[in-house]
């Protein structure tokens, strides 16, 4: 299970790839690295909202983005 992650909004197991990589200084341990939420989640979430969250220069921002645009952050990952 090394592999595997819990995400944190579905508590479903998910294999690493389906986890966006973590840039942030400050990460916990068991993190392995990557975000909380899983793909899936972050991809209803940014449905719900209209958008997602990015850090650009030390600064959080809303990117408001459509649907096609939150699609391709999904399958690509940045």
């Amino acid at each position: 299970m090394k592999n595997f992650k819990k995400c944190f909004y579905c508590k479903k197991n998910y294999p690493l790839f389906l986890f966006n990589i973590n840039n942030c200084t400050y990460q916990v341990k068991a993190d392995k690295g990557r975000t909380v939420s899983c793909r899936f989640c972050s991809l209803k979430r940014g449905f719900e909202l209209g958008g997602y969250m990015t850090k650009e220069d030390n600064k959080f921002l809303f990117v408001e983005a459509s649907k096609i645009e939150l699609i391709k952050k999904f399958l690509i990952g940045k």
